[in-house]
C-alpha cells in the first residue's frame, strides 16, 4: 500500500546533518526542533531511497563529510521511528557495506539488494562486484 506520508527531502536532512544549532541561519533552525519528532516517532516522513544516495553525494562530495562518518550518520537517521522508507533493511544493508567496505554508493546497493534477494549473479563489467562476492554474468 503506497505511504500518504509527506515526503522529505536532500536539504532538510543536510541542513540537520551539517548545521551547528548555535550559527544556523533562521531559515533553517527549525530543523533542530523537527527532526527530534521524527526520532520520536512524534511526526512521520517518507524518505526515499533516492535522497537517501543525494544526501551521501552532498555529504561526501560537497561537505568532505569521509565516507563511513556519512555512511553511519544516514544509518542511524534511517532508524529513526517517524523515518519511513520502503527498502530499510536494504538501505541498512547499504549504508554498513558502505562503512566496512571500499565500494561506491551504487554497488553497495546492489551487493545489498542482490543479498537481500538472495542473488549471486550480476550483468556487469564492474570488478569491484566480483570482488564483493557477485558472479560477473556473461552479456552475449
Amino acid at each position: 500500500m503506497p505511504s500518504k506520508l509527506p515526503l522529505i527531502d536532500t536539504n532538510v536532512i543536510i541542513r540537520y546533518l551539517v548545521e551547528d544549532p548555535k550559527l544556523v541561519k533562521p531559515a533553517y533552525k527549525g530543523v533542530f526542533s523537527f527532526f527530534p519528532k521524527i526520532e520520536a516517532g512524534l511526526l512521520a516522513v517518507e524518505m526515499v531511497d533516492l535522497v537517501v544516495f543525494e544526501v551521501f553525494f552532498v555529504l561526501t562530495r560537497l561537505y568532505r563529510v569521509p565516507r563511513r562518518e556519512a555512511a553511519a550518520k544516514l544509518e542511524q537517521l534511517i532508524e529513526f521511528k517517524g523515518i519511513v522508507t520502503r527498502n530499510r533493511s536494504v538501505l541498512r544493508n547499504c549504508l554498513r557495506l558502505l562503512q566496512t567496505r571500499s565500494l561506491d554508493l551504487v554497488d553497495a546497493f546492489l551487493l545489498a539488494v542482490s543479498q537481500e534477494k538472495g542473488v549471486r549473479g550480476i550483468y556487469s563489467f564492474d570488478s569491484d562486484l566480483a570482488k564483493a562476492g557477485l558472479s560477473l554474468l556473461k552479456i552475449e
